[in-house]
């Protein structure tokens, strides 16, 4: 086998010395400098080096990880700023250990009895076996409204956050019991991926129970194939970032990026999307769309720095799931970048919202049932991932707070759903028309413009501005067209 250093997880030699003493010891070092150095907490870099010493013992030590884990975040909740070193706990009064335990505990029951309601899906009431989801949701939404109208739930307010970090996981949870595969298993099996060391904050990555099964290592060898795929992700999540950092002071000019002073203060100077929008950038139509392009990159590297260094601790944990961001300025098609630029995401959309929709629409025809299941994943349920994420808003009810802070996505989802919606009907098309066909790298650099304007322009509404209306960046963007 040919050696390439950027797949060390493919190669033989490497992948058996990886498995020697010194060699997990090399692993562990590697891993442990990397998550630090990408700010991962404590009890996730204790997480990994415990599976690394008792990896057959994986769901028990994460399952532990989640515990101290879930003590650690509500003991920052009372105001007490976890710290490389572990002296924070000792510094924590009485009175702090026992709010942080008593959420702990509230929240381990509240885990405990959704595993025991999955474990008994059978004897739910009918109407619930057949709209798990449905039912669940609306008791979520229904609860808000309750919390909002009674003045003595208030103190419930501060945890508002635990809604939409665990209800698509607890989602995951459902959608396994309503396949009757929850039956038989144990607490141990669930509690690490509803609370996972490995973050993810309200999406959630690798999804449930059985994704996560269908890529656990089942062997030595298998295990230190993910751990050298992860050591490769964290380093890719290192790389981006110093990239993202040198773009900031050679592209935009900030000051506060490293490579300002490395670079004696020479800059391109051009603004960053949001301050063009807020009007503290420069104007003219090349500066425009020289904006517009250079946001892409810079959300879409973002977003795998993000994601690369979640799955990239999962990997490392024994669990070699796909990225979550997999080369997606490269997609020649709109609904292609969809799915790679977050792949999880997309995932949550399809599997909560466009499969359901599309397997109850069967009596519309075919372009018609696509159309009602895309806008259901794209348009409906981006919206209700993003709207649950702050309940706060959904507990005022206020429709024009909403509107403010929700009505240039709601354009956002809208584009979307309609570009990813024509996106497939052509991708059918070409199948049926043009099977086999080559395609000259002239035309892949064309789909692929199109696909970063495409996505450029509708990223206008994706920023989140409230000061900066639907109405106002659709004029930015008449500019940009010298309209």
């Amino acid at each position: 086998m040919t050696f390439n250093p950027t797949q060390l997880h493919e190669h033989e030699r490497v992948v058996a010395v990886a498995q020697t003493p010194a060699g997990r010891l090399l692993v562990w070092a590697l891993a442990t400098t990397l998550l630090l150095g990408i700010d991962f907490i404590v009890p996730t870099v204790a997480a990994v080096t415990l599976v690394m010493l008792f990896p057959d013992r994986r769901r028990l030590v994460l399952s532990f990880s989640t515990l101290a884990l879930i003590v650690a975040v509500f003991l920052e909740e009372q105001g007490l700023e976890p710290a490389p070193k572990l002296v924070w706990l000792a510094s924590a009064g009485f009175a702090h250990w026992a709010r942080a335990f008593l959420m702990t505990a509230a929240v381990l029951a509240l885990l405990y009895g959704c595993v025991a309601i999955a474990r008994r899906f059978e004897q739910l009431p009918a109407f619930v076996r057949r709209r798990p989801l449905l039912v669940f949701h609306a008791g979520i939404l229904i609860g808000l409204q309750v919390i909002g109208a009674m003045p003595w739930l208030a103190a419930l307010s501060g945890y508002l956050w635990l809604i939409p970090f665990l209800a698509w996981r607890i989602g995951y949870l459902m959608m396994l019991s309503s396949r009757g595969k929850a039956k038989g298993t144990h607490f141990k099996d669930h509690l690490f991926y509803l609370w996972p060391v490995w973050g993810g904050e309200d999406l959630p990555i690798a999804k449930g129970l059985d994704y996560l099964a269908r890529h656990e290592a089942a062997d030595r060898q298998a295990f230190a194939r993910s751990q050298l795929a992860g050591i490769k992700l964290l380093i890719l999540a290192l790389l981006w970032t110093w990239a993202l950092q040198f773009m900031d002071a050679a592209v935009h000019g900030l000051e506060d990026s490293p490579f300002s002073a490395w670079l004696g203060g020479w800059t391109l100077d051009i603004p960053r999307l949001h301050d063009t929008l807020q009007g503290h950038g420069v104007s003219g139509i090349p500066l425009s769309w020289a904006s517009l392009y250079l946001e892409l990159i810079h959300v879409t590297l973002e977003t795998a720095v993000w994601g690369h260094s979640i799955v990239g601790c999962l990997r490392l944990l024994g669990f070699n799931v796909f990225r979550n961001t997999y080369k997606p300025l490269l997609a020649e098609s709109i609904i292609e970048y969809w799915g790679r630029y977050s792949h999880y995401f997309k995932e949550l959309c399809v599997d909560f919202f466009f499969y359901p929709t599309y397997l109850r629409c069967a009596w519309a025809g075919p372009r018609l049932r696509m159309f009602i299941a895309v806008f259901a994943a794209a348009f409906a349920g981006n919206m209700y991932f993003h709207i649950l994420g702050e309940p706060e808003l959904l507990i005022q009810g206020d429709p024009a707070a909403l509107w403010t802070a929700w009505g240039a996505r709601m354009v956002y989802c809208l584009l979307l759903a309609f570009g990813v919606w024509l996106s497939m009907l052509r991708q059918q098309s070409r199948r049926a028309t043009k099977s086999g066909t080559a395609v000259s790298n002239l035309t892949r650099i064309r789909r692929i413009a199109g696909v970063w304007t495409y996505y450029a322009i509708i990223h206008i509404w994706h920023i989140e501005l409230s000061d900066v209306g639907p109405g106002e960046r659709a004029r930015f963007l008449a500019a940009a067209f010298g309209l």
